[in-house]
């Protein structure tokens, strides 16, 4: 496997074997099952070479969590952008891409979202991770409604009960708890947050007034 490879090479591989493996345990049998020694078991990975690349087993959960987040982040972002110029197709292109990120691969969901009730460290990295997607849902409200003066804090709040739902709205989902398909569950979501969004503007010249 390492013929020919520089030891910068083999030491990329053996932490990419190391988040793979996190992912995988953490995201299919939780965080409490979860230790150093199975980890590298799982990367095919020596006790010795887990600390080349991370402290402990938080260090390691952090990593993962961020890398999911931004490749969700990433994804749906670049949806938006190519989508027409238009608040109804970049609303349903960005819930399609985002919920599709975290729910082709369940264990992502389970790593991202579901996990953070048995650990502080991924309760921290969940809050965090929440913080920075409805951050994206804030700016592009900003961008893609024509949003009186002032109107910042009913934008983060918008963003932040949208964002929140919809990750309870995937767990349930995942769950068995929505009779949906998946496209039942974008469609769903979209209408919630179209119907939300045009009706953001006057909702926040009414707060602004009082």
């Amino acid at each position: 496997m390492y013929r020919g490879a520089t030891a910068e090479e083999r030491r990329a591989q053996r932490r990419r074997r190391l988040m793979d493996a996190a992912l995988e345990i953490i995201g299919t049998q939780g965080w409490a099952n979860t230790t150093l020694r199975g980890v590298c078991e799982q990367a095919r990975v020596g006790p010795r070479f887990f600390y080349e690349s991370f402290a402990d087993l938080d260090e390691l959960a952090a990593a993962v969590h961020a890398e999911l987040v931004d490749e969700a982040l990433q994804r749906t972002l670049r949806a938006v952008a190519e989508a027409p110029d238009d608040l109804a197709a970049k609303s349903r292109a960005g819930v399609a891409t985002i919920i599709t990120a975290f729910t082709e691969d369940p264990r992502r969901a389970r790593f991202v979202f579901a996990e953070a009730h048995a650990s502080e460290t991924l309760m921290r990295l969940r809050f965090r991770a929440m913080r920075t997607i409805s951050d994206v849902v804030a700016e592009q409200a900003a961008t893609l409604l024509d949003m009186p003066p002032d109107s910042e804090t009913v934008r983060q709040a918008f963003a932040l009960l949208f964002t929140g739902g919809v990750a309870e709205m995937i767990l349930v989902w995942l769950d068995g708890g929505l009779d949906l398909d998946r496209d039942g569950l974008i469609d769903l979501c979209h209408e919630f947050l179209l119907t939300s969004a045009q009706n953001l503007p006057d909702l926040a010249e009414r707060v602004s007034r009082r």
